[in-house]
């Protein structure tokens, strides 16, 4: 939860997770949910290699 916290306070964080949310909304209605998780996975291992954490 303190990771999620400190992502919203950050406006790249609020970006991210805003175009993430999306792309994964827009992805579900057209069925490919699949890739919608591996981009998630993607971009939870990126987030990981940044400094600051």
């Amino acid at each position: 939860m303190q990771a999620l916290k400190q992502l919203l306070h950050h406006p790249a964080g609020r970006l991210g997770i805003t175009i993430g949310l999306t792309a994964g909304l827009m992805a579900a209605f057209i069925g490919e949910a699949s890739k919608a998780l591996m981009f998630v996975g993607l971009c939870r291992f990126l987030a990981r290699r940044l400094p600051g954490r």
